[in-house]
């Protein structure tokens, strides 16, 4: 096995990627996250893993944000074991920078074009070459179709664009499909060598560089091209039903992105039993089942909703970014998932989609790094709601633990009076200010 741990992960800094190289120092023991470089994930694959979360961890298993896999309570003892386990099973993790591509990119003919192999080319040629970049770069290739990427913040991206006779990429630095800063409009032939040129940038611009830091306009004039604006598009969510030539892909996602290794275990084998054949691995925190008759679908959600699984689009959780809490790290000072169950209970008002809701344990805010329009965090003194914010912000206002449920309760009463009919969760949020939202917090009459 030639696995080892390339430095000592207590020293990790915050800002690295846990990987099985440099496992994270976490309150419940070290996490590894891994994206597997095969596409689709078969049953067997997700067993292997449920296994080994239980015999190397704590068996907390979570899909992320942006689709990896982490498990958690390992220790330095058990992380080779992990890595044993994962070769025995021929699970590969994907290493060096990380570039994502749409979950059914390649099966979706809804899809401008195929993402895959932009960035594999793009993977083997950054791999070529020694450039020392930010430990979380992240890159995203967006070929469109039904689960398309819009929506995910990336240093670099390329965007599949319908042009008169051809397929062309817009590149772009810093943001999602909207708000990224356009640098050019490349042929599939240029594309991989025009994105290795804001690559090689980010390199010289220093190893803590982002997209967000580089010099848009000088970019741009580098290329001399036009690279227009995309208009923003609201992207499906994966959780749900969803068809692909006519077959259902059902997206089913553990409550909160968390799940145990034997809750896991028993999903793989009863939707393996209604016909699943492969599992992939989605952003919004979600496993996408495929293989699924039209006869067996219901079968399926029925036995994605008795494991604890969310699985239609309507589950208000979904919104709501949520780390281990109390239950699973000792650096979160209150039950994170009993909070989210009372956002979900008394302040639904928030979870219509449109805005990111974010419960922390702990400032650190690993859950939803970005800012979020509500912020519940973990501090010594209580519970401190941000809004417009991230989890190490300043709180607007402070409760003690023990009386967050009922805080949480007066800030739905607050919005449900103050919401007009239809206004979305963003809006209400928005427009209702700080000062109302810390006497609701503190219930001040």
């Amino acid at each position: 096995m030639t696995t080892v741990l390339a430095c000592d992960p207590g020293t990790l800094r915050r800002g690295a990627c846990p990987s099985l190289a440099t496992p994270m120092r976490t309150g419940d023991g070290f996490l590894v996250r891994l994206r597997p470089v095969a596409v689709a994930l078969t049953a067997d694959d997700l067993l292997a893993l449920s296994d080994l979360a239980r015999e190397t961890g704590n068996g907390l298993i979570e899909i992320t944000a942006r689709g990896n896999i982490q498990l958690r309570g390992l220790t330095l003892g058990t992380v080779p074991r992990l890595a044993e386990g994962l070769e025995a099973a021929g699970i590969v993790p994907q290493t060096g920078v990380a570039i994502e591509t749409p979950a059914l990119s390649g099966i979706d003919p809804s899809e401008i074009a195929d993402a895959t192999p932009i960035a594999d080319a793009l993977r083997n040629v950054i791999a070529d070459v020694a450039l020392t970049l930010a430990p979380k770069l992240a890159i995203v290739v967006d070929g469109g179709g039904v689960l398309s990427l819009a929506d995910m913040v990336a240093d670099i991206r390329l965007d599949a664009v319908e042009t008169n006779d051809a397929v062309a990429w817009r590149l772009s630095a810093g943001g999602d499909r909207e708000t990224a800063q356009p640098i050019a409009l490349l042929s599939s032939e240029t594309v991989v060598e025009g994105a290795m040129t804001v690559v090689a940038a980010l390199a010289a611009a220093g190893a803590g560089t982002r997209g967000r830091d580089l010099d848009a306009e000088a970019l741009v004039a580098r290329f001399n091209m036009p690279a227009l604006p995309l208009a923003g598009i609201i992207p499906t969510h994966p959780i749900g039903v969803h068809r692909i030539d006519g077959a259902p892909v059902l997206g089913v996602s553990p409550a909160y992105g968390q799940m145990h290794a034997d809750r896991l275990a028993a999903l793989v084998r009863s939707l393996s039993s209604c016909g699943a054949t492969e599992f992939r691995l989605a952003p919004h925190r979600t496993l996408l089942v495929r293989g699924l008759s039209e006869a067996a679908l219901a079968a399926a959600q029925d036995a994605a909703q008795r494991e604890g699984f969310w699985c239609t689009n309507r589950a208000p959780g979904r919104s709501i970014s949520v780390c281990a809490g109390a239950a699973g790290c000792a650096s979160a000072s209150f039950d994170t998932h009993a909070a989210a169950d009372a956002l979900v209970a008394h302040a639904a008002e928030w979870l219509d989609g449109t805005v990111d809701v974010h419960v922390s344990g702990c400032p650190k805010g690993c859950a939803h790094p970005a800012r979020a329009a509500v912020t519940l965090c973990g501090t010594a003194d209580g519970v401190g709601l941000v809004v417009n914010g991230k989890a190490s912000d300043p709180a607007l206002v402070t409760v003690p633990a023990d009386g967050l449920v009922p805080a949480i309760q007066r800030l739905g009463a607050l919005s449900r009076n103050r919401r007009n009919n239809r206004e979305t969760a963003k809006s209400l949020i928005d427009r209702t200010a700080p000062a109302l939202f810390v006497s609701a917090y503190q219930g001040q009459q």
